[in-house]
């Protein structure tokens, strides 16, 4: 089972339109799936229509709830929900090895279920939720407007990942994978912002990829509809960007 981490310490890009478009694509493409809504705003959550009584991933860190149980179908691929209580995990996940219960996690669900990719929508926040997802991850894709708010958010990923991949010890084997440059629109200004995303990532990645999302009215009127574009508007501009990125990532980890 790959583990990809969708980031970016700037709220606003599109981190869970992500998530859940590529979870999407995967899944039509013949993968199974497992999206995890990592975020104390619960966004995935009630993007997806599973709010409720199951456990949640917070449960689950805890030790109150099980995998099984908190595990949810979301239809064509299967979620384990958020709850706002995960606000308080700076204060509660504070022991020395409570930054890998998320790779413990992961490391069980791999054992015991047959998902192909396991996909974290993080939180914008630099928090320990966010930490236990670059240990847990085998690879960060990182949806960015390169505005200069998306850039630091991008710099703080790269100098988090490196603390903990290449420092003393070692705890995470991640790494970028990609850049998706969301809401793109065939203008000089948007040329310029690809550009310069090939700058950094010339500098941090130079392997990783970089792929535009296509802007169009209808990702907000799918939030609505509790669908993704993959089946709401699988013909649109940014469903056929988002199937483009799910082959690359295919193409990289099989």
């Amino acid at each position: 089972m790959i583990t990809i981490s969708v980031a970016n310490q700037k709220g606003g890009v599109g981190k869970t339109t992500t998530s859940i478009e590529l979870a999407a694509a995967l899944t039509q493409a013949g993968k199974k799936i497992l999206l995890i809504d990592f975020d104390q705003q619960s966004n995935l959550t009630k993007y997806v229509g599973l709010t409720g009584e199951k456990p949640t991933i917070d449960e689950v860190l805890s030790g109150t709830g099980t995998i099984e149980d908190a595990i949810r179908s979301a239809g064509d691929y299967d979620v384990i929900t958020s709850t706002e209580s995960l606000s308080s995990a700076d204060r509660r996940y504070i022991g020395a090895q409570d930054i890998f219960l998320l790779s413990d996690i992961r490391d069980i669900i791999g054992e015991q279920y047959d998902y192909d990719y396991m996909i974290i929508d993080n939180s914008p926040a630099r928090n320990v939720l966010l930490n236990m997802a670059y240990i847990a991850s085998d690879y960060i894709i990182i949806p960015t407007e390169c505005d200069q708010g998306s850039i630091d958010g991008i710099m703080a990923i790269d100098e988090d990942i490196r603390k903990f991949r290449d420092g003393k010890r070692s705890f995470s084997k991640a790494r970028i994978m990609g850049f998706i440059l969301t809401k793109y629109e065939k203008t000089i200004m948007h040329s310029e912002s690809f550009r310069e995303l090939e700058e950094i990532r010339d500098r941090l990645e130079p392997e990783a990829f970089i792929m535009p999302v296509r802007k169009s009215i209808v990702v907000s009127e799918t939030k609505l509809m509790h669908e993704p574009l993959q089946k709401s508007y699988k013909d649109s501009n940014p469903a056929r960007d988002y199937r483009a990125v799910a082959k690359e990532i295919i193409r990289r980890t099989v």
